[in-house]
């Protein structure tokens, strides 16, 4: 994408936004004036959740495109569902989904020369192009075997993916893995960091034919915070042919308790509407409308969420 915008784009200004900094941006009273001098802005929004969507649908676009150009990435499976879904609760996600952008998909697949030149870059060459490169695969491997031979760094990994798997996109602090690792395996919380941290340098690791460890450092390694990686969580689901497994009650729950703000709450309502929780999604949404300072964008979107689920008797 960086790439691409240099190409295409080389005297345009590029920034990264998430959905939640770029509605907080938008509704500051100088934002008109941050685009000012006949420059190109291009903003760029990485691994959209459906509350992000549906936060981008309740009238941020309608602020920013007539100011900037946006590039946004999310994952084939929530656009599905979020498709597939009627109700109020997401109408704003199917807006921009629908009306707003244009979609580019990414294939999966590639073509021998893409086999050949993703080979001779030294990357493992496996089923497709993003999953070669991190090599997703011997990652997967890594994971399931680890169930075996690492069980504390196997159920780290399952405790960030499925917090993923609950609509949970942002980077988790050490602490908020921590807990939700407890969580997870019913560790006592102020007796096991050592175990913690043999678990997250397990989990962390790179191995052979790969270009990542199953969690890695956000920013490019700059950050203190850590993400998962998004092609396990995939797997999870059932994606590329992988067994899906379960996400239980027990699950949505841990997340939803040891994640309080009110951008998770409404991420996790979102989310949870969209796996037919309507227990959870209405206990994250009233949360997230709780927990919201005055002005806060998630609170307003999980608001209105709110009365979608109670109007048409969903939760």
């Amino acid at each position: 994408m960086y790439e691409a915008v240099q190409r295409c784009l080389p005297s345009a200004h590029l920034a990264p936004f998430t959905a939640l900094e770029l509605a907080e941006f938008s509704a500051r009273p100088d934002f008109v004036t941050q685009f000012s001098g006949g420059e190109r802005f291009v903003l760029w929004l990485d691994g959209l959740s459906p509350a992000d969507l549906v936060l981008l649908g309740s009238g941020v676009l309608d602020k920013v495109l007539p100011h900037a150009l946006m590039l946004a990435s999310t994952d084939t499976a929530w656009r599905e569902r979020l498709l597939k879904d009627s109700s109020a609760v997401t109408a704003p996600a199917r807006t921009v989904l629908l009306e707003y952008a244009e979609r580019v998909s990414v294939p999966f697949s590639m073509t021998q020369r893409e086999r050949a030149v993703i080979r001779k870059m030294g990357y493992p060459v496996s089923k497709g192009i993003a999953e070669s490169f991190v090599g997703g695969e011997n990652l997967i491997k890594r994971y399931h075997r680890g169930a075996r031979d690492n069980p504390e760094g196997h159920l780290l990994v399952q405790a960030a993916v499925d917090a993923r798997r609950c609509g949970i996109h942002r980077p988790l602090g050490e602490d908020e893995l921590y807990s939700l690792w407890c969580a997870r395996g019913d560790y006592e919380y102020e007796q096991c960091r050592p175990l913690f941290r043999r678990a997250l340098d397990w989990a962390s690791a790179v191995p052979q034919d790969a270009s990542t460890g199953l969690v890695f450092r956000a920013e490019g390694g700059r950050s203190p915070d850590w993400r998962v990686l998004g092609y396990a969580a995939g797997a999870d689901d059932g994606d590329h042919g992988h067994k899906p497994r379960p996400l239980h009650s027990r699950r949505w729950k841990a997340v939803l308790e040891l994640l309080p703000e009110a951008g998770d709450q409404f991420a996790i309502g979102i989310a949870a509407h969209l796996h037919g929780r309507g227990d959870i999604a209405e206990a994250a949404l009233k949360e997230a409308t709780e927990a919201a300072a005055w002005g806060h964008p998630a609170g307003a979107a999980a608001a209105a969420a709110l009365r979608g689920l109670k109007t048409e008797g969903i939760a």
